[in-house]
């Protein structure tokens, strides 16, 4: 309500300032008006004198009547240089001037002293020519005072009608505003919400483009990792003739890593082709176990009773490798391993633990980025193919981690319909 008051106030302030404007235009239309009727008195004085030679008592009045109808003028008076009346177009002079010059003096906007040869003219404008002037003054006065009654009955309209919904509202509540202002406090919320969506749905639009730039250059680079792998079949082939075996064993191991570097980025580049057969998980998981270098550190084993499950061997083994090969680096001062298998309803989870170094949050948000890595050496690809790996098998990878306490990784993979 204090608001549309405002905005009532506003308009009327609007409608003196438009009336100040016409008032001023108005004013500076009859300046424009008088100074024509100065004008005309001035062209008049000047053929009158063509018409009348000198100023005397024989004067020819009858060239002089045409003159005073042809620019409306009320009656014109003759004075001799002295300012002394000669002649007058009346019986009786309308003004007598206080003092007479050499130069035109227009006064009153209705008289006009002009010097001639031998004296002065005196001209008067019409009195009807200046009644109708005034006359046209007094109407564009009364419009305007019309218009004043006319912006206020506008201003109440708009007022009552917008101010219609709020009156509406007052009188639902009554005088007790919590309702209402509870109301607009749930309006702004929803607002807000309805922000946070938008801005949701940018950061997905945004995530979209992402996948979709890093298809594009998936399939791009397949081409590229092709060539890599190629290459480096034949490093490995020509390595092996090296005699020297210091520098042979430096060669091959950092072609193993660049072709299994290719081997991981071609796999995250297409979709995942899986070769799935029964396996004994159990024996799956120990037989991965005895293959992985542990480089001193120890790992507990615990997968219980045997399992089947159809699995592809070559990647799932992969997966396996990469989270023990990431709970080895972590356990830096001698720390274990734990792997444990269990069944749990329709599925079987295998968690891997170690009692490591533990990841901050940032690292364990970012665990499985792709070229996200903070290992010496690393690349940032192996959890992100394990990841891709566990979810074609329909299953789930899930971290947990406390930072000087240790990492536990959960892989969840859903029993055969069939087992």
């Amino acid at each position: 309500m204090k608001e549309l008051r405002i905005s009532f106030f506003l308009l009327f302030a609007l409608f003196i300032c438009i009336d100040i404007t016409t008032t001023a235009h108005s004013i500076g239309i009859r300046n424009v008006l008088f100074g024509e009727i100065d004008y005309r008195l001035s062209v008049a004085a000047g053929e009158i004198e063509n018409e009348i030679g000198e100023i005397s008592k024989t004067i020819p009045l009858e060239r002089v009547y045409p003159l005073i109808i042809k620019y409306s003028l009320g009656w014109v008076e003759f004075f001799n240089t002295k300012g002394q009346l000669i002649r007058s177009t009346t019986i009786k002079a309308n003004i007598l001037p206080e003092a007479f010059s050499d130069t035109s003096h227009f006064w009153g906007y209705r008289y006009g002293l002009f010097p001639v040869k031998n004296g002065y003219l005196l001209l008067s404008t019409s009195q009807e020519y200046l009644m109708g002037l005034r006359n046209l003054f007094r109407i564009s006065t009364a419009l305007r005072f019309l218009i004043y009654p006319v912006f206020i009955g506008l201003g109440i309209f708009l007022f009552r009608t917008f101010s219609y919904p709020f009156r509406t509202v007052e009188e639902a509540i009554g005088d007790d505003r919590k309702e209402i202002e509870y109301t607009m406090a749930t309006i702004k919320e929803m607002a807000e919400d309805y922000k946070q969506k938008m801005r949701s749905l940018h950061d997905r639009e945004k995530e979209i483009q992402q996948r979709l730039f890093l298809s594009h250059l998936g399939e791009n680079v397949t081409q590229i990792l092709h060539e890599i792998r190629n290459s480096t079949g034949a490093i490995l082939g020509f390595g092996k003739l090296v005699k020297d075996k210091e520098i042979q064993d430096c060669l091959l191991e950092e072609t193993y890593k660049l072709n299994r570097f290719a081997n991981h980025l071609l796999s995250l580049t297409g979709p995942l082709k899986l070769n799935k057969e029964s396996v004994n998980l159990s024996g799956f998981i120990k037989n991965v176990i005895d293959r992985f270098e542990k480089g001193g550190v120890s790992i507990e084993v615990d997968v219980g009773e045997e399992y089947l499950l159809k699995v592809d061997r070559t990647l799932m083994s992969q997966a396996l490798f990469n989270v023990l090969d990431n709970a080895k680096d972590a356990c830096i001062g001698g720390e274990a391993i734990k792997v444990l298998l269990k069944s749990s309803g329709k599925d079987l989870i295998i968690t891997v633990e170690d009692t490591g170094k533990g990841m901050d949050e940032e690292t364990l948000n970012s665990i499985f980025e792709l070229f996200f890595t903070k290992k010496d050496g690393g690349v940032g690809v192996g959890m992100a193919l394990t990841k891709r790996i566990i979810e074609a098998h329909s299953g789930s990878i899930e971290v947990r981690s406390v930072l000087g306490k240790g990492t536990e990784v959960i892989i969840t993979l859903p029993k055969d319909k069939d087992g």
